[in-house]
């Protein structure tokens, strides 16, 4: 945890510096931004937002572990966590991880065999680091203090970095097993790995530490050459591999199929990153292009570096960034999504003028595989995310990248006697459209409130109103279809107000507490299966039937086998490739809600009940079920 924090500090000064030379003070107006209160707090849910207006996206877990570290009682005092970051005492851990490995590894090792403790005071720790400066010493036991001590594990870790797969099978090895592997001078290998595991206090070596050693080795500019059984387990592909790994074949299918294929492939990718290190094994490799019905033999890859390798050469890069900055009228390096999409003109798209598409059907092509590119819940897009998309339409249409590009992206500013927020054109802006902007992070003031209580649209009566309110929830709901609306379930995590408003709020759905009561039993709470029932209503009969009948012909309720029977068919403007990735992306996230292997019939229902809710067309719902399981 120590190194990701440092990581972490690192990276946001980073991203500030590009936006203005003043970083301190453009972090403290995007904290000011959400305190309306003035209190100098925030709360996670503001921390996370201030972070994805500076440019920084983050798993969840690790957000929630990083505000955990900086907040008391709950609340994150951002002037003091502005302090912290630029007094830089993670600048400290940088200055010490370039003394342990500048002199090589005989100091690191030596500094390990003084280590007999797993926590230290401050007047012991200054003793371990007593040749060097002590504001330096300070500062380094100010970055992991907690409650006036240090554990030095977390030190050695900071020192140490993230750490590298080594590429070898290792399986409780004692010491003598691991110098039988090692190839070249023994006598200086195993003093370390004594001190090592002394430090450790272990007298086997599983995979990970093994790994940890060897990582330990490289940084002391030693290369180790171990002779033993390579593990296709632990070792990702690296670039010089790809020279030996022919992609073509795996390309030329997806460029005949277009951009959404690059896209759902990369995300069936991420999404088998069970522990979101950026890395996948031969096995979970294999498994998501046999789930994609390409039986390709790759190994273990870095999925980034897969990804570019399979995309190709772009040689399109100044192009890219001239646009996206033709953009960016504020220049920090993020733009809104709702601009992005304005800016889009595709009326000037070639195969408009060409009539070979409408501009509706260009404009729909356009959304529908942005938006499955796009990270969902978010309203902003980064220079990253943009240069990866015209990659990927590189990719598909090479010759024709450059003439598209240059057409069809054109900042529209709008006409001067048009009236328009801040907000609009802010990374986190949105439509033209008049919205409440009232949200958990930002709410009306009581001026605006009362404002707004005394518009009475029509002439409607209270009871009129609240029943308008509600049909503009659920038609918001369906326009984010089912995939939004599961993606919703995993962001509630616990069905009470509180827990579903921030489900709400996840895709952008706007809901006042009055709905939320009216979901809500006595006791302010519900279940998973009755909240469902009250937004999405009842579950037409007919369709039901169907749904059941689906199920009871299942040849395996295993998730695994139902994913593999699963029989994609083209339906409406969908390609069965689309309808493949589609089932498997939405299947496979609802599943996630039930800690099962099996699919139970309650949980196949659900997730029909769910595309009932979106799908109105009978004849298209008909076709999704029937195709799909051969009912």
């Amino acid at each position: 945890m120590a190194e990701s924090r440092a990581q972490f500090e690192s990276e946001l000064k980073k991203r500030l510096s590009l936006k203005s030379p003043h970083e301190e003070q453009t972090l403290l107006k995007s904290f000011q931004y959400y305190d309306l209160k003035q209190s100098n707090v925030v709360n996670q849910q503001q921390f996370e937002a201030v972070l994805e207006k500076v440019g920084i996206t983050l798993p969840k877990d690790q957000i929630t572990s990083l505000f955990k570290y900086y907040q008391q009682n709950g609340q994150l005092n951002y002037k003091s966590f502005i302090q912290r970051v630029y007094q830089s005492p993670e600048s400290a851990v940088f200055y010490f991880q370039k003394k342990m490995w500048e002199n090589g590894l005989d100091l690191f090792f030596d500094w390990l065999e003084q280590l007999h403790s797993k926590e230290y005071n401050y007047a012991q720790f200054k003793y371990l680091f007593y040749q060097y400066p002590e504001e330096k010493v300070r500062a380094l036991f100010q970055y992991f203090n907690q409650n006036n001590v240090v554990r030095i594990d977390e030190v050695v870790e900071a020192f140490r970095g993230v750490v590298k797969p080594s590429g070898f099978k290792v399986d409780s090895f004692n010491i003598d097993q691991i110098i039988d592997m090692f190839k070249g001078d023994k006598t200086k290998i195993r003093k370390y790995l004594q001190s090592y595991m002394r430090f450790k206090n272990i007298k086997f070596l599983s995979q990970s530490q093994f790994d940890e050693f060897n990582h330990i080795l490289e940084l002391g500019n030693i290369k180790a050459q171990w002779l033993g059984e390579r593990s296709t387990i632990y070792t990702p592909i690296r670039k010089l591999d790809f020279n030996e790994l022919d992609l073509t074949e795996l390309r030329t299918a997806l460029v005949k199929k277009g951009p959404k294929a690059f896209i759902n492939l990369k995300k069936l990718l991420l999404q088998a990153d069970d522990d979101q290190d950026g890395y996948l094994t031969e096995k979970q490799v294999q498994k998501v292009l046999r789930d994609y019905r390409f039986p390709q033999q790759i190994g273990g890859v870095n999925i980034q570096d897969f990804f570019i390798e399979l995309l190709g050469a772009f040689d399109q890069p100044n192009l890219v960034k001239q646009i996206f900055e033709q953009m960016d009228i504020d220049m920090d390096g993020i733009i809104p999504y709702q601009l992005l999409k304005q800016c889009y003109q595709a009326r000037n798209h070639p195969d408009v003028k060409k009539q070979i598409k409408s501009e509706t059907e260009q404009l729909a092509e356009f959304l529908d595989s942005y938006d499955a590119h796009h990270k969902m819940g978010s309203k902003s897009v980064t220079f990253a995310e943009f240069y990866e998309y015209c990659h990927i339409l590189y990719a598909c249409q090479p010759d024709q990248f450059e003439n598209n590009l240059i057409n069809v992206f054109t900042y529209v500013r709008p006409p001067q006697q048009q009236t328009t927020s801040v907000a609009q054109y802010a990374p986190f802006g949105t439509s033209a459209e008049k919205t409440d902007y009232s949200t958990a992070l930002r709410p009306l003031s009581s001026q605006q409130g009362q404002r707004q209580q005394n518009i009475n649209p029509a002439g409607l009566t209270y009871a009129q109103q609240q029943l308008q309110k509600i049909d503009n929830v659920l038609e918001k709901l369906k326009s984010k279809g089912y995939r939004g609306i599961i993606y919703m379930l995993r962001n509630i995590t616990r069905y009470d107000a509180q827990g579903i408003y921030s489900g709400f709020n996840s895709i952008r759905v706007q809901v006042n507490q009055q709905y939320i009561k009216q979901i809500l039993n006595q006791k302010n709470e519900i279940s998973m299966a009755a909240f469902l029932e009250k937004i999405l209503g009842e579950f037409q009969n007919w369709r039901l039937n169907l749904v059941q009948m689906a199920f009871r012909k299942l040849q395996s309720t295993n998730f695994e086998d139902m994913k593999k029977n699963f029989l994609a068919r083209p339906r409406q403007k969908m390609s069965d490739d689309e309808v493949l990735i589609d089932f498997l992306d939405t299947f496979h996230s609802h599943h996630q809600l039930f800690n099962s292997n099996n699919v139970s019939q309650q949980e196949f229902e659900q997730y029909y009940h769910i595309m009932s809710f979106c799908v109105t067309d009978d004849r298209e719902f008909e076709v999704a079920v029937k195709s799909g399981w051969m009912v």
